[in-house]
């Protein structure tokens, strides 16, 4: 019996450790099969799209900023996890 409960926890373990791992490959699928967004209404503005790939803009470091922009943008669900954000941020405040 204790072998077998050893084996299971074992298990769980293993399953557990993976969830990460799977979220962030989920994630990176997500991002690739997900079309790109142009305009988001909550926050009334344009997201950014992937920028063009110029030498000049890589050696003044704006592309590279560019290309954050359009990964925080383009994020998948990106509206849930602003509002998990933005209710996580006011109950924080309610209970300081």
């Amino acid at each position: 019996m204790r072998k077998n409960n050893k084996k299971n926890c074992s298990i769980i373990e293993n399953i557990v450790s993976m969830l990460p791992i799977l979220f962030i490959l989920t994630m990176f699928i997500l991002h690739l099969v997900m079309p790109n967004k142009t305009f988001s209404k909550e926050e009334q503005r344009y997201l950014a799209q992937w920028p063009d790939f110029y030498i000049e803009k890589v050696i003044d470091g704006s592309y590279e900023t560019k290309v954050e922009a359009y990964f925080s943008d383009q994020f998948p669900f990106r509206n849930f996890w602003v509002h998990i954000q933005e209710d996580f941020n006011e109950i924080f405040h309610k209970v300081n």
